[in-house]
């Protein structure tokens, strides 16, 4: 599974459309789009630029079923995330991908805790329904940390 930066946005730039209104997950398939990404963080500016250098840049991962992974947080004080890889058969579904998937294959959602983060996985395998369950892999336990 990929590793995931969370950028914690500062309150006067934050919102929705955020991660719990306030985060923005980065999604790292390399140790070289790390590398890229720090180049890019370091890079000196004029004006402030969303950290979105990656959001749109296709994902290098296939998957024939949708694949849900768990993040724990590295401090009791940073959220869970769900990171869900979808295969092309779920995303044809969506009108407008384009804008829904990071990366074209990915939605990442925030809890603030363990019980939140169990809730969501349980309406989503309700809400995809006994038949499509079977298109389902959960990774055991945790992914790692974001």
């Amino acid at each position: 599974m990929p590793d995931i930066l969370l950028i914690d946005i500062p309150p006067r730039f934050a919102g929705p459309g955020l991660a719990l209104d306030r985060y923005y997950p980065v999604i790292f398939e390399s140790l070289a789009e790390v590398h890229e990404f720090e180049v890019f963080l370091c890079e000196p500016r004029a004006a402030l630029v969303p950290p979105a250098l990656l959001d749109r840049r296709p994902s290098a991962m296939r998957a024939d079923h949708i694949v849900v992974a768990r993040y724990r947080p590295p401090d009791p004080h940073w959220p869970w995330l769900q990171l869900c890889c979808w295969p092309a058969r779920y995303k044809a579904m969506v009108r407008e991908a384009g804008a829904a998937f990071a990366r074209g294959a990915y939605t990442v959602d925030a809890f603030v805790s363990a019980d939140d983060i169990d809730a969501a996985e349980l309406r989503l395998h309700t809400a995809l329904g006994c038949q499509r369950a079977r298109d389902i892999r959960w990774m055991s336990d945790t992914a790692g940390h974001a």
